[in-house]
C-alpha cells in the first residue's frame, strides 16, 4: 500500500537586510530597508499601468446588475493610524510597536506611517498590507528586495490598492489577473447541492488537461479519519484517507483533506466510487520543532506550502468536468449551454458580466483576452467541484418573481 504525504517547500523567513556595515562602500550601498509606507493619491499615469487590473473591480458590480440584485455596501476602513486588525494580532506576539514570530523572532515593527521588516515571509508581507488596508490606505509606497517588493505589490493589488515602487513584468500582471478572476466565482458558502437522481446532459469522463500541480485519484472510498501522520500517536496529527484503485491501496495523508471530506457535496460513504483532487497549494507559514546543538527543545517558524484537495463522487465530478467543458467551448452559446446545463446560469452571468467589464480596456485584443482568463477560471472551478454561482433575485412578492426569472436568464444569451 502506498503511503503519500503533501509535499512540501520551505525557506528561512529572515532575510539579511544587506552586508555589514564595515563591508559597505560608496560603489555597494546597503540595499534598502523592507517597507510598507502610507502613500499619496494614485497619479493617471499610474490609474493607466494598471488599466488590466480595472475591469476585475468593476465585474463583482456589473455580476449584480446582470442579477438583478444590488451591490451591497462596502464597510469604510478605519483611519486611525495605529489600528492593527485582529488577525494580525492573532498571528503575532506584539510588545509596543513591534511584532514578533511566537518563536521570539522578529517579525515587523509598526512606524505608524510606515511598516518595516527584515523578512520576506509571505504571512508578514499579507499582514502588512492587511494593517495599511485597515488603516484606510488607497496606495502604498513598497521598498526593499525585489522578492519583497514583487509579493508586496501582489498582495496590495489583491486588496484593492496602488503600489508605487514596483513595476511588474506582463507575466506577473497575467498571474495577477488571474488570481482576480478567480475571485469572481467564490461564493461565502457552498451554495450549489447535488440533484438526486439528477442525468448530466453529457455524461462522459472530462478529458481536459489538468491545471498545473493537480493530482487525480479515483477509486473506492476504504477509510478516512484523523490520526497521527502514519498512524504513530508520536507525530503531529493529521488526516489521512485511504482508496482502493485499480493499482491497490493508496493512502494519502493532509490536513486540507479534512476539510474536503467535511465541505463535499456529495457527502461519500465508505465504498462509494470517489476522486481525490490535488487543485492547488496555499502559502502557510508552520511552526517546526527540533533540538538545537545542546539537545534543548526550540520552536521555528518556517514558510512552505499546503495542499488544497477536494473529495466528491466519481459522477458528480464527471458532471462537472462536462459542464466545465461547455463553459470552455465559446463556440456555444450562452443560451444552448444553459439549457443542456441549468446549473450554469450564474455562471453565464458571471461571464456576461466579464464581458461587460472588458469594456473598459481600449484594446479589442485586450478585451478578448481578459475575457477568456474569466472563463477559464469558471470552468476550471466547475471542474474542481467548487460552489457555482447561483442566480440571485431581490425580495419581490411570488406573483413578480414568476414574471422577472425567465428575463434574468433572457440577458445570458445577449
Amino acid at each position: 500500500m502506498a503511503v503519500e504525504r503533501d509535499p512540501t517547500s520551505g525557506e528561512s523567513e529572515n532575510k539579511p537586510a544587506g552586508e555589514p556595515a564595515e563591508r559597505r562602500t560608496r560603489s555597494s550601498p546597503a540595499p534598502p530597508q523592507n517597507a510598507v509606507e502610507f502613500g499619496r493619491n494614485p497619479r493617471k499615469s499610474r490609474e493607466a499601468a494598471q488599466e488590466w487590473e480595472r475591469p476585475l473591480r468593476s465585474a463583482p458590480a456589473a455580476a449584480e446588475t446582470a442579477s438583478s440584485t444590488e451591490a451591497p455596501k462596502l464597510a469604510r476602513a478605519d483611519s486611525d493610524p495605529w489600528t492593527v486588525p485582529q488577525s494580525v494580532r492573532d498571528r503575532f506576539v506584539q510588545d509596543g510597536h513591534r511584532f514578533y514570530f511566537p518563536d521570539g523572532h522578529p517579525a515587523f515593527q509598526d512606524r505608524g506611517r510606515k511598516l518595516t521588516t527584515g523578512s520576506e515571509n509571505t504571512q508578514v508581507v499579507r499582514s502588512l498590507i492587511e494593517i495599511a488596508e485597515s488603516r484606510g490606505w488607497t496606495e502604498v509606497t513598497v521598498t526593499g528586495t525585489e522578492r519583497f517588493r514583487e509579493e508586496a505589490w501582489r498582495q496590495a493589488r489583491l486588496a484593492g490598492l496602488n503600489v508605487r515602487g514596483f513595476r511588474p513584468t506582463d507575466e506577473q500582471q497575467a498571474q495577477l489577473v488571474r488570481t482576480l478572476a478567480r475571485t469572481l466565482v467564490r461564493t461565502p458558502e457552498r451554495v450549489d447541492a447535488v440533484v438526486e437522481g439528477a442525468v448530466p446532459a453529457a455524461p462522459q469522463p472530462t478529458v481536459s488537461s489538468p491545471a498545473p500541480g493537480a493530482v487525480r485519484i479515483a477509486g473506492q472510498l476504504v477509510d478516512h479519519g484523523r490520526d497521527g501522520y502514519r498512524h504513530d500517536p508520536n507525530e503531529d496529527p493529521s488526516y489521512f484517507v485511504r482508496l482502493k484503485t485499480g493499482e491497490g491501496e493508496r493512502e494519502v495523508w493532509g490536513r486540507d483533506i479534512e476539510r474536503a471530506v467535511a465541505k463535499s457535496l456529495t457527502r461519500p460513504q465508505i465504498g462509494d466510487e470517489v476522486v481525490l483532487l490535488r487543485t492547488g497549494q496555499d502559502a502557510v507559514t508552520v511552526t517546526r520543532r527540533g533540538a538545537d546543538i545542546e539537545g534543548r527543545q526550540i520552536a521555528k517558524a518556517i514558510e512552505t506550502h499546503r495542499n488544497r484537495w477536494v473529495l466528491e463522487k466519481r459522477e458528480f465530478l464527471e458532471s462537472r468536468g462536462a459542464a466545465a467543458e461547455t463553459v470552455r467551448n465559446e463556440s456555444i452559446a450562452p443560451k444552448e449551454g444553459v439549457r443542456e446545463h441549468p446549473e450554469l446560469a450564474g455562471t453565464y452571468l458571471n461571464l456576461k458580466a466579464a464581458e461587460l467589464a472588458s469594456k473598459s480596456l481600449r484594446d479589442p485584443e485586450d478585451q478578448q483576452q481578459f475575457v477568456r482568463q474569466v472563463r477559464l477560471a469558471l470552468a476550471r472551478s466547475i471542474e474542481h467541484g467548487e460552489p457555482l454561482q447561483p442566480v440571485r433575485l431581490k425580495e419581490r412578492r411570488p406573483e413578480v418573481i414568476a414574471v422577472r426569472q425567465p428575463r434574468s436568464l433572457e440577458a445570458v444569451s445577449r
